[in-house]
């Protein structure tokens, strides 16, 4: 079989990239001149009926998927269970594991993991000979990703093989670098120069007659020891055999059961995974089909291990075992072969030992009941055998055996209706040419710790999905060939749910008979892969492109805008993922009494824009008015009624006596367009003119715009210079969201209905101060909403958030409503900010205690934004409460005087903590603070109130109604900041009393939410924030000993909030 698949990897070469071409492909793809940009999915549709021919959707290529226009205006998506190609200098290239010379060592040429070789140790071995090599024995170095950070300088010169025990020198054998993180895999002593034989490197005689075999792959790389005879598995390596791995960012843990190793990173997600080491002899005979020609390398003449048959794993009639395997403190692997394998009479040398390294998203797991325990993860414990997965029972070995395939699915599936789905493998051996039946189950993900005996449970294979058949790869009158099978309705729920991924497990219908028994190639480019043909609803309008003429962007909220007696066009836009948008209907109606005023389909432009103009005439003075937009396809599917993202409808008032609202425009503060992408030219606090026009009140009657910036005072005015156009210098008061209100007078003295005009001002160029995200120095407030969407609102001098953004991010994409809220149960994110909690970049992130019970760590962009791709999972220390208990966060700055911030939160049983020694996504200290009396208190603020530079706790104090808020004055800490347990109890503090800091009516029924801030009122004390049940915001001045003044600072919708930070 190892001959079938170099010929099928040499032909997947030769295949134009994106094209896969297979037995069952009825015509070529039309595959155009590279163009000078990639081909987007309408142009790929327009191509495709043009032409009548699949065309491709170059920009939509990823590493394992390929998606194509067809003819009938349906997408074509292929997902490869394994990568097909990377992304080399910003160009996708087909996948290439052949090694070249690289900047410290040998790199495959093009793989999306990139890993390293070791050169070996020898200072006079030059460089080794190697197929493609020039004369002069240089190989390209063109390939300068795979040039790695390395701490270290690969040891001296190779001596020649040991004769006693191993030397304790460390060599850098691997560096595997995988999602941003490396894994540094390092050998017990000195190597010597490989022998490079397209992906392979052959180190010989690494021990007397022991060779050491890597293989790279795309996915991590194959290593197996190979032990020449019976001499040589008695040399004191194999003993015990040691491997010490090293990641600058990643745990190793090994799973007890399994012995597989996993990297992890601080979320615990596996990046990198060594499943259970396997041990076999070169018994047996190799089962291939019949008349299949086997290929050996022409380097094997003078490199014998490079020919063994044994590499392709354990064959008919061969002997095999486990190597036990341990982990210590110190991330050292021990291995220990099977001595029962070693010293066994019928042992067939060479023996072959193999403990592998593979990335996590990667593609495959043999279960085999042999070894119910061991995790074969990928198939790597066979070497190059495991381009095969195996299903069914083997007579000759008695081994029975079940494959589950791992498909990462795009997320422009998400939401599509799938029309066609199937899963095609290439089945390379079977019993006979008789057909047999197998089963494909939806099945949990394979992981690095899936074995035989936790993945065999009627759970593990509840959902049966279709048969294939085998009865192909015996020989010339069935050869190898694909066989699909039938997945949609998994694939459709994969769609509608949103899966990143689904798996599916092949097992033979009659596990007890061999005749069942068949491969399926299980990696490279002839690996299985789902053929996926489907549709996808067009994207719902947004609120920037829903316009009216005169009135300007839909406005959703208040103040609502006013029309005059004007005929009024309506504007939508919209677009189709697979370019084939049809219609957007247009619905206008009077909000008193529902009556219509327009419904109906429009064709689209070019562009995706539809208008319509109704005549004044055909609406009601003094009356409101509604509007949305829903886009169609030529298949009849339908977005949602826009503006996207809220369930409001635009709204405007008819007014045919007043003047209309005015339109406003700028180009040194952009409006933030439908992804909050747009930002101001400058940074913070540069000035910049804003244009005001009449909006369909006519020139001759304006007398002026009266406007102002983040509060509705219209304390500024503008008068037209150029017919009905007024410009004027407006210098934002903070960075992130502001916002303009601005109204028209007519002559008469008539005052239109006010319009608001939102942009983003980009961060001033300092780093954050303490409670600041937007990079303006003042401090902002976080908040999430009843949709369960973190919001921005920036605060300004006088504590002012009138305007707000988006504030999360998944990798530059907006974030979906309801991530931090559970919306089912109601349970909302906790939520704080205060400094710097990602490594040292001086930019204020948020910490979050999320509706699944965990406590995260996002990190901030400086433009108050935070990615949620990027967050860390904070580890607790021992004995500190879980966090799915807490009721409240409050983060601070240092307090305790380690000059590291801290957190503070409440317990669902009324204890008070302090979280302290924060680093790399972890607390080394919890600190119980007090009894339980908790329960009905609220802390506002952990900081230095009084003045007297130690900070103190202040706090609500439900239950004691005759005092509302409190002050605990702390004690200065033996290093600095507070001595926590001065907060403890009144008793304790620094005065041994609490300070009534605000008297009564401070219940949490009419004051919903506090939170401290520092000082935003400019004399040096603390203030906080805190909502009314009637829907306001409002900043309270701090003080020494009670509380100031209060100023109201947002209206309206306040009481919806679900939690400020």
């Amino acid at each position: 079989m190892l001959a079938a698949v170099a010929v099928l990897a040499t032909a997947a070469l030769a295949v134009p990239l994106g094209i896969h071409l297979t037995s069952h492909d009825k015509g070529k793809p039309v595959v155009a001149k590279r163009p000078a940009s990639p081909v987007e999915a309408p142009e790929a549709s327009r191509e495709a009926k043009k032409t009548g021919k699949d065309v491709e959707v170059t920009a939509e290529r990823t590493a394992n998927s390929t998606t194509w226009a067809k003819p009938d205006g349906q997408m074509k998506m292929r997902v490869h269970n394994n990568t097909v190609r990377a992304k080399v200098g910003g160009e996708w290239k087909a996948i290439d594991t052949t090694l070249e010379r690289v900047e410290g060592g040998y790199a495959p040429k093009a793989v999306n993991n990139p890993l390293v070789f070791s050169p070996g140790t020898a200072k006079t071995a030059g460089t080794p000979k190697a197929a493609g090599a020039s004369a002069d024995g240089r190989a390209s170095r063109a390939v300068d990703r795979t040039i790695l950070n390395r701490p270290g300088v690969i040891p001296a010169a190779y001596q020649g093989p040991a004769t006693g025990a191993p030397e304790p020198e460390w060599t850098e054998l691997v560096r595997l670098s995988s999602e941003g993180h490396d894994v540094v895999v390092k050998w017990p002593g000195k190597l010597p120069a490989p022998v490079i034989d397209g992906p392979r490197a052959l180190y010989e005689n690494v021990r007397p007659d022991i060779d050491l075999l890597l293989t790279a792959r795309d996915g991590g790389y194959g290593h197996v020891l190979i032990v020449h005879n019976k001499q040589a598995a008695a040399d004191p390596l194999l003993s015990e055999l040691n491997y010490r791995l090293s990641s600058p960012d990643l745990t190793f843990r090994m799973d007890p059961e399994s012995k597989a190793v996993s990297a992890r990173d601080s979320e615990g997600q596996e990046i990198a995974a060594s499943p259970s080491p396997f041990m076999w002899d070169s018994a047996g005979e190799t089962r291939a089909t019949e008349g299949e020609k086997k290929e050996v390398s022409p380097l094997a003449k003078d490199h014998p291990a490079l020919g063994l048959p044994a590499l392709g794993g354990p064959q008919t009639d061969a002997h095999t075992g486990l190597a036990d395997a341990e982990l210590t403190a110190d991330n050292t692997l021990k291995l220990i072969p099977d001595t029962r394998l070693i010293n066994d009479a019928d042992t067939v040398y060479p023996l072959l030992i193999d403990p592998p390294f593979t990335v996590r998203k990667h593609s495959w797991t043999l279960l085999y009941a042999k070894y119910p325990n061991s995790s074969f993860f990928n198939g790597q414990n066979f070497n190059d055998g495991t381009n095969e997965a195996r299903v069914g029972y083997e007579s000759d070995t008695s081994g029975l055996s079940r494959s589950v395939f791992n498909f990462y699915l795009d997320s422009r599936l998400h939401g599509a209706t799938i029309t066609k789905a199937q899963v095609r493998l290439l089945q390379t051996y079977s019993w006979s040419c008789n057909k047999y039946i197998f089963d494909v189950h939806g099945t949990p993900l394979a992981t690095s710790s899936s074995t035989w005996k936790n993945s065999t449970g009627a759970a593990f294979w509840s959902r049966w999905i279709a048969a294939g058949e085998t009865g192909h790869g015996w020989n010339s009158s069935c050869p190898d060939s694909w066989v699909g099978v039938n997945v949609l309705p998994m694939v459709q729920d994969a769609a509608t749910n949103g899966w990143p991924s689904m798996s599916l497990g092949l097992r033979a219908k009659y596990e007890d008979s061999a005749k069942s028994w068949a491969k399926f190639l299980a990696n490279g480019e002839s690996a299985p892969y789902l053929d996926i043909e489907f549709n996808r609803p067009p994207e719902e309008p947004t609120q920037a492109d829903m316009q009216t003429f005169p009135g300007g962007t839909c406005s959703i909220g208040t103040p609502v805008p006013s029309i005059g007696k004007s005929d009024l066009t309506f504007q939508a836009k919209s677009s189709d993922p697979d370019g084939n948008l049809k219609s957007i209907y247009i619905d206008i109606w009077r909000k008193s009494d529902g009556a219509t005023v327009f419904a109906n389909y429009l064709e689209p432009d070019s562009s995706g824009t539809v208008k319509v103009t109704i005549p004044w005439s055909s609406f009601t003075h003094n009356a409101q008015y509604s509007w949305a937009a829903s886009a169609y396809d030529t298949d009849g599917a339908g977005s949602a009624g826009g503006p996207a993202g809220t369930n409001s409808r635009c709204t405007f008032t008819v007014d045919h006596v007043a003047p209309s609202s005015p339109a406003l425009s700028s180009t040194d503060f952009p409006a933030p367009g439908p992804d909050g992408a747009e930002w101001s030219a400058g940074r913070f606090p540069a000035p910049g003119t804003v244009r005001f026009l009449g909006n369909g009140a006519k020139a001759d009657e304006i007398r002026e715009y009266q406007w102002s910036i983040n509060r509705p005072t219209f304390d500024q005015k503008a008068a037209p210079s150029e017919g009905d156009t007024a410009t004027a210098q407006v210098t934002p008061q903070n960075a992130g969201p502001n916002v303009i209100y601005a109204r028209t007078v007519d002559k008469a003295g008539n005052v239109s209905a006010p319009s608001t005009y939102l942009f983003y001002v980009r961060p001033g160029d300092k780093l954050d101060s303490p409670g600041d995200v937007t990079g303006d120095a003042m401090p902002d407030i976080l908040a999430v909403d009843a949709s369960g969407n973190l919001l921005t609102y920036a605060g300004d001098n006088h504590g002012d958030v009138d305007a707000s953004m988006p504030a999360a991010t998944d990798a530059g994409r907006p974030v979906p409503d309801g991530y931090w809220k559970d919306t089912a149960t109601g349970k909302s994110a906790l939520i704080g900010h205060s400094t710097d909690w990602f490594p040292g970049d001086g930019i204020t992130d948020l910490i979050a205690r999320m509706p699944d019970g965990k406590l995260y760590a996002y990190p901030g962009d400086g433009s108050g934004r935070f990615d949620i791709s990027r967050r860390m999972d904070i580890l607790m220390p021992a004995g500190s409460p879980d966090p799915a208990t807490f009721t409240q966060i409050i983060t601070t700055e240092d307090v305790t005087g380690d000059k590291i911030a801290d957190v503070f939160a409440v317990t669902d049983t009324g204890t008070l903590w302090a979280l302290n020694g924060y680093t790399g996504a972890s607390f080394s200290a919890a600190q119980q603070i007090g009894g339980t009396d908790w329960a009905k208190r609220d802390i506002i603020h952990v900081r230095d109130v009084s003045g007297d530079g130690v900070p103190d706790l202040v706090f609500r104090d439900d239950a004691t109604p005759s005092r509302g808020l409190a002050l605990r004055k702390g004690k200065p800490g033996a290093k600095g900041g507070v001595d926590l347990n001065s907060l403890a109890s009144a008793g304790a503090s620094n005065g041994g009393q609490d300070i009534t800091y605000g008297t009564t009516s401070w219940n949490r029924a009419t004051w919903p939410l506090l939170r401290g801030t520092p000082d935003v009122t400019g004399d040096g004390v603390p203030d906080f924030w805190v909502t009314n049940n009637d829907g306001s915001l409002f900043l309270y001045a701090g003080g020494t000993t009670s509380h100031g003044d209060r100023m109201m600072v947002g209206t309206g919708g306040w009481n919806t909030i679900a939690s400020i930070g």
